[in-house]
């Protein structure tokens, strides 16, 4: 009789809770691994869209507004910027601290973009993210250019 009067509470027991607890904190755990190659992933995909990004504002401000536009990447500074001809800076991006500059081919880091879209330099330009290699590669013509990651 004293047994049913304690089920009849509608509570639920020390056992009931701790399996629940056990399950949540499992479930946590499992959420915590996950986020750091997550993170990682998600800094890389950011980086890269805003470099292609600007590159192509770079790219179009040459062919609309008729002018040279210089691009330069900075491995001191951990910057890449643009400058027009005469309307001057473009843009100046800081690389976020993760993103380094680790070289390349391209001459001194730096590119003309022509009034008619072709570059005055082609070759690559090495990044990495975490010990994540990401090259920038310029074509020798139009002005194309192809991010690797």
């Amino acid at each position: 009789m004293a047994y049913e009067k304690l089920r009849s509470n509608k509570g639920f027991t020390l056992l009931e809770s701790l399996v629940v607890l056990l399950v949540v904190s499992v479930v946590l755990l499992f959420g915590m691994i996950t986020v750091n190659p997550m993170m990682e992933w998600m800094q890389k995909k950011m980086f890269v869209s805003q470099l292609r990004s600007d590159l192509y504002h770079a790219h179009s401000h040459a062919i609309n507004r008729k002018e040279r536009v210089s691009v330069s990447f900075s491995r001191g500074s951990s910057q890449y910027s643009a400058t027009g001809d005469s309307t001057g800076v473009l843009f100046i991006r800081d690389l976020p601290p993760p993103v380094k500059i680790t070289g390349g081919s391209l001459k001194q880091l730096r590119f003309h973009i022509t009034p008619d879209g072709t570059i005055n330099n082609f070759g690559i330009v090495n990044f990495a993210l975490n010990d994540q290699p990401i090259e920038l590669i310029f074509h020798i013509g139009r002005g194309r250019f192809v991010v690797k990651e």
